[in-house]
Parts: structure tokens; sequence; C-alpha cells
């Protein structure tokens, strides 16, 4: 299993009447090669509700993309801002048709390793807002809650926004479909009243759970 440090996700909200026209054209767009054609980026493509209820858009597509080390943030960005004339007027064409879009940096805590049986669909984010002066106690919690899992369990990703949102913390973790996602939360939320979590709830001043389809993936 690859041991990568950063990731970055291009989130954007799309229009409420053209979003579906977005689908085949954002799987292009993940696919196309950069500067280097023979440089891969692993990561992921993914389409869901919105992160925030009060949001007037359409599904969140969200572009995510692991690395390594800085150096290979570096590069990718750097690869982003000069993109041959094809990719530069598909990736124009996508945000015509959508109401915003937000480059976030995270640092990877821990790394995901699904182990269902079948092809993982979906994912299942859980955004934590944490309260000021508090994320080491959150981080603390959840590499402990991850760290407690079943040994057939799958590990989700927790990761620390460090470009954006400052003081966010995500847990995200596969599932072969929604009803193994479901089936997950519901777990997760018998436990809900456990010392521990209402300890760590004194440390998180909001929390959002989004489940996403996932598009395409090269990881």
């Amino acid at each position: 299993m690859t041991n990568y440090k950063y990731g970055i996700n291009l989130i954007r909200v799309s229009n409420t009447t053209a979003w579906s026209s977005l689908v085949p054209d954002v799987i292009k767009e993940f696919n196309m090669p950069m500067q280097n054609p023979t440089k891969k980026y692993p990561g992921v493509i993914t389409v869901g509700p919105s992160w925030n209820i009060t949001d007037p858009g359409g599904p969140v597509f969200t572009t995510s993309r692991l690395f390594e080390s800085l150096e290979e943030v570096e590069e990718y960005n750097h690869a982003t801002m000069n993109q041959n004339k094809e990719r530069i007027e598909l990736v124009n064409s996508i945000h015509e048709r959508c109401l915003s879009f937000t480059f976030r940096l995270s640092k990877i805590l821990i790394n995901a390793e699904y182990k269902g049986s079948g092809k993982p669909g979906v994912l299942s984010r859980n955004i934590f807002k944490t309260r000021v002066g508090k994320i080491d106690e959150v981080i603390r919690f959840l590499t402990s809650y991850v760290e407690s899992l079943p040994s057939d369990a799958s590990i989700p990703q927790v990761s620390e926004v460090t470009y954006g949102s400052i003081g966010v913390v995500s847990l995200i973790t596969p599932y072969e479909n929604n009803i193994e996602a479901e089936l997950g939360y519901e777990k997760s939320r018998s436990s809900w009243e456990s010392p521990e979590i209402q300890k760590a709830s004194e440390s998180i001043e909001s929390m959002v759970r989004s489940v996403s389809r996932i598009l395409d993936t090269n990881l």
C-alpha cells in the first residue's frame, strides 16, 4: 500500500439544471494527461450531494489526487497551470456549468485501505469542523477509532485540511455500495453515547456526512 502524504481536492458545485451533462466531461478530464503524458497522478472522482445543506447548487463533483511528497504537489500544481489547449477548453466548459469550484490541500494522517469483497463504489465522507485549539484532540480520537476497527474492516482515510478551511478534519471510508455505507453509519451511530465520543464531541463545532458515487479511479 502506497504511503500517501498529501491530497488535493477540487470541489465543484454544479448548476442544478446542467449537472448531468458534466458526468462524461469530468471523467474525460480526470483521465486526460497533463504536461507529461507518462506521469500519472493517482486519485478518484466522485459525485454526490452538497456538503453544505444551505448551498443552492446541484450535485458536487470532487476530484481527489494523492501525493507522496510536497514536491509532487508542486509538480502537479505547475502542470495544471500549463495545460494543453484541449484540456484548457474542456476545463473552461466544465466550470461554465458550475456555480463554484474550490481547491483544498490536505495532509494525510492515515491512508485508506479498502477490504470489501467487491469493487468500491462509494465514498462516505465525514467532515469535522473543530473548535479553536481542539484539532489535535479530534485527530487523536479519530486515530484511536481507526486503530480499534476489526481487522477485516476497511480503513478510512484521516486527513487535515491545511489550505482552505483551517481546523477541518475528514474521515473518508470506501464502501462497495450505498447499502454498505449506511450499515457502516448505523454501526458507528450505535456507539455515539459512549464516554469517548461524548468527550470528543466537546471539541467538534459541526459535522457533515455525505455519501458520493465513485465515477472513476486509478488507485
